[in-house]
């Protein structure tokens, strides 16, 4: 378990470096050999910036901050790096790590010296630097700047003042950001600044918990066991994201556009499960009157599916079973040898009908998944049963959502308002990280890897569990420690002190949302009359996003999206969740309307594009929006393409970002550039890369299908 150590609290530094990527040899198959160099290092504790110009510069300059530290009675001193694992990659080869603190094993939290401890500040943001610089009212002149990347600098280059702008804010910026933070923490101290950013709504949330004299009996009545944790986990899922396949690759006009109101914090004032029990033996009729009642009982159970199939495949655009959180699954037809036949059976994922399947699923899945598909009853099969009683989360909690929603529409203020307040933007800022926030406290897993470092200077090689040889570990590396005891991690989460929430609650937040989402996806259904005279049922819906529906002929649906704020109102009422401001009621989880897109265009999930008032806008995964959208504008400029609409798979977004290579070197490298010797450890190399449009050919099978399907 990762223990803090403790922080000098009159003192720190923030620390940057800006580097170029080489070629430094070829290998064997004679592809260049990529490495990264430093060719700046800039450090600043508040009164003196300092630039170094090479590796050995940096490390010296470091080294020099762990002797001032010798003299501090114990206390450590702390540098803010904002990317913390950039940083480190240049750096860990010449230091011997008492901890490292990690979520995967790129990216760092924190990591301790016998003098320092390394924060991470995009960590404890979750915002880019220029936007934390921004957010916190840094001075402008502070502000970050832009460099090009792409220019080959040494540490011998001349720098340009616009460059030395440049290294100079990003760090004399950052300290009056992390000042501005450290000045909010209590006593103004800096040991007690958290590590993330889901650290401030846990600190405001459990001080508001404990204040229930209920609150740490009711924690520990609700405690998991390590198989009910699992099952948990397994079964945890994210936002519905899915494309209606029938419109999918196609320009689609006047798209009326949903979103849910603050939808994760709302689903948080429905009840939750408290306690599990197993339900043994299995009893049918036990288990149907516990679904029946699932306001108050909550299901959490392994199901095998035999011979599942979607009842009305044009009446259901989102499938809800999606193929990565089955196990034991088995298609009618074979992948390699059949995929024509096979590229129906899936949809981007997504199960349409299969022989068999095994999932981990909650009551509310199951309902969601009863409505769409059918199967053989007989021989399906359900095991592992957990129940559980419902219960909604402390009061306290849910009323600390309506604080922080409140805070957030009251402080809302138009960028353009000659009044508009700084201070009062900076609180805006908080108040919808700490809403947002409530939910990610929820979900953060109790049974992580724990990582190590390996501070020899030869490797070392670790024997996983399952695996025949051993993984070797080279030197200064960070690997996952293989006696990771998950029933002591569980055990030691519910002892603590500091642990306040029950992790099956982030579990059903989810569940839940997805079950709104489902319901805005039944009000794009609407009704025609088919080639046979036959009334039948098809779905407007065209995109949909874990909070958010895209859809065609909204006038007709406008009715039944109304029907469901109705109902979604009267909920609110009864159960606390809106608030009143200046004589109006604001009530959450409502669908609001967010206009109509002229054209819009998806290729699946997180790959679409939307018409706006002043041109367009694109929402690809992989691909920044601004350099995206700047592709396709010089794509028109170049006669490519005539129309954004035109783009389609195969299309390039070029050098839209910058791809990393990290490299692990057993020693320090040096190489002769332009009559002066460059020194290189363990870095990262930046290279440009592109972004091909693609589908998979499967995708691209089922879409044919649907090629020439119009919605009537």
């Amino acid at each position: 378990m990762h223990k803090r150590s403790h922080i000098y609290r009159h003192k720190f530094y923030t620390f940057d470096i800006e580097t170029t990527t080489i070629v430094t040899g070829n290998d064997k198959n004679n592809e260049p050999i990529l490495n990264g160099i430093i060719w700046s290092g800039q450090f600043y504790d508040g009164c003196d910036y300092i630039q170094v110009r090479s590796l050995h510069e940096v490390i010296k300059r470091l080294k020099l901050i762990e002797e001032e530290a010798k003299d501090l009675g114990g206390d450590k001193i702390c540098i803010f790096v904002h990317f913390l694992s950039y940083e480190f990659q240049f750096i860990k080869d010449y230091f011997t790590w008492e901890q490292i603190l990690c979520t995967k094993q790129r990216q760092i939290i924190s990591a301790e010296t016998e003098y320092i401890v390394f924060r991470c500040s995009n960590k404890l943001s979750n915002q880019k630097l220029e936007k934390f610089l921004k957010n916190e009212n840094v001075p402008k002149e502070y502000q970050k700047t832009n460099m090009d990347y792409l220019v080959e600098r040494y540490p011998w280059t001349p720098i340009s003042e616009d460059e030395y702008i440049y290294c100079k804010n990003d760090v004399v910026g950052l300290h009056l950001a992390m000042q501005r933070r450290i000045s909010k923490c209590a006593k103004a101290d800096i040991n007690y600044l958290p590590l993330t950013s889901t650290g401030y709504v846990r600190k405001v949330c459990r001080k508001a918990v404990n204040e229930s004299k209920n609150a740490r009996s009711r924690f520990k009545r609700e405690a998991l066991d390590l198989e009910t944790y699992n099952m948990n986990h397994t079964a945890f899922r994210g936002g519905n994201t899915h494309a209606n396949r029938m419109y999918a690759n196609k320009v689609q006009k006047n798209v009326g556009q949903k979103d849910v109101r603050s939808e994760y914090p709302t689903m948080l004032f429905k009840k939750y499960p408290t306690k599990f029990f197993d339900l043994k033996p299995f009893k049918q009729k036990e288990f149907d009157y516990y679904l029946e009642h699932s306001d108050s009982w909550a299901l959490l159970f392994e199901i095998c599916f035999i011979d599942l199939r979607l009842k009305d495949p044009d009446r259901t655009p989102v499938p809800y079973i999606s193929v990565s959180k089955c196990e034991h699954i088995k298609f009618r037809y074979h992948k390699r040898q059949q995929k024509d036949k096979h590229a129906l059976e899936v949809d981007n994922g997504r199960i349409i009908s299969c022989l068999g399947a095994s999932t981990i699923i909650t009551e509310t899945d199951y309902k969601i998944i009863r409505d769409q598909y059918e199967w053989d009853e007989e021989a399906t099969k359900i095991t592992k049963v957990k129940v559980s009683k419902k219960k909604q989360i402390p009061k306290e909690l849910r009323e600390k959502i309506i604080k922080f929603y409140y805070d957030k529409t009251a402080l809302k203020q138009d960028e353009d308002d000659p009044n508009f307040d700084d201070d009062m933007a900076y609180n805006y800022q908080l108040s919808k990280s700490l809403l947002n926030g409530v939910y990610g406290m929820h979900v953060s897993a109790i049974i992580r890897p724990e990582f190590k470092i390996n501070n020899k200077p030869y490797s070392i090689h670790i024997k996983y569990p399952g695996e025949d040889e051993p993984v070797e570990v080279l030197p200064h590396s960070i690997y996952i420690d293989p006696d990771t005891d998950e029933e002591k991690q569980l055990i030691d989460y519910y002892n603590n002190f500091s642990s306040f929430l029950s992790y099956q609650v982030g579990i059903w937040c989810t569940c839940y949302a997805r079950e709104w989402l489902q319901r805005g996806i039944t009000a794009c259904e609407r009704t025609i009359i088919d080639e046979n005279g036959n009334k039948k049922i098809i779905s407007d819906l065209v995109y949909c996003d874990t909070d958010s529906c895209k859809y065609l002929n909204p006038k007709l649906h406008e009715a039944a999206f109304e029907v469901l704020n109705e109902e979604m109102e009267a909920w609110a009422e009864k159960n606390g969740a809106y608030i009143d401001y200046e004589g109006k009621r604001y009530y959450l989880g409502i669908y609001c309307d967010e206009g109509i897109a002229k054209l819009f265009k998806t290729w699946g999930a997180k790959k679409y594009m939307a018409s706006t008032p002043d041109g367009f806008k694109i929402t690809i995964s992989g691909v920044p929006k601004k350099e995206g959208k700047k592709c396709i504008i010089d794509a028109i400029k170049a006669g490519k393409i005539n129309h954004p609409f035109d783009i389609g798979k195969g299309f390039v977004f070029r050098a839209v970002k910058n791809a990393s290579q990290y490299n692990d070197l057993p020693q320090e490298q040096s190489i002769e550039i332009q009559g002066h010797t460059v020194y290189f450890g363990s870095n990262i190399a930046m290279y440009p890369t592109s972004y091909s449009l693609g589908m998979t050919y499967e995708y691209e099978v089922l879409l044919n299908k649907y090629k020439e399907y119009m919605n009537e």
